[in-house]
């Protein structure tokens, strides 16, 4: 979101503020600085007014981050559970033939034509 939309959602919000409960707020504060801008959500959420309420949504949405989501933690493998054996992944069960393109490869010997 760019800075002037940002600046005119405080700006709103401001006046807003000022007209219910003439609270006067640093709109450029509110901006640059997210502790401010949190507390001026907070005493704007106090309110029981639908626009102050919706204003304060808005600029929390374009100003403060979302909250991080825990990841859920990976588990360790079960200790009863038996780790494979190394013959399970080795090239013997693999036929060569498998690894190997099905038409050898020509080397280029010479020079350009």
């Amino acid at each position: 979101m760019l800075d002037s939309e940002k600046f005119a959602i405080a700006a709103h919000l401001h006046v807003v503020l000022r007209r219910v409960n003439g609270r006067v707020t640093d709109v450029e504060w509110m901006i640059r600085s997210p502790e401010y801008a949190h507390e001026v959500i907070r005493v704007a959420r106090t309110e029981d007014h639908p626009e102050l309420l919706r204003l304060a949504d808005k600029l929390e949405s374009a100003l403060l981050p979302p909250a991080p989501v825990a990841k859920p933690e990976r588990r360790a493998p079960h200790p009863a559970a038996t780790p494979r054996e190394e013959s399970d992944f080795s090239a013997s069960r693999f036929a060569s033939s498998d690894l190997e393109p099905a038409v050898p490869r020509q080397r280029y010997v010479g020079t350009l034509r």
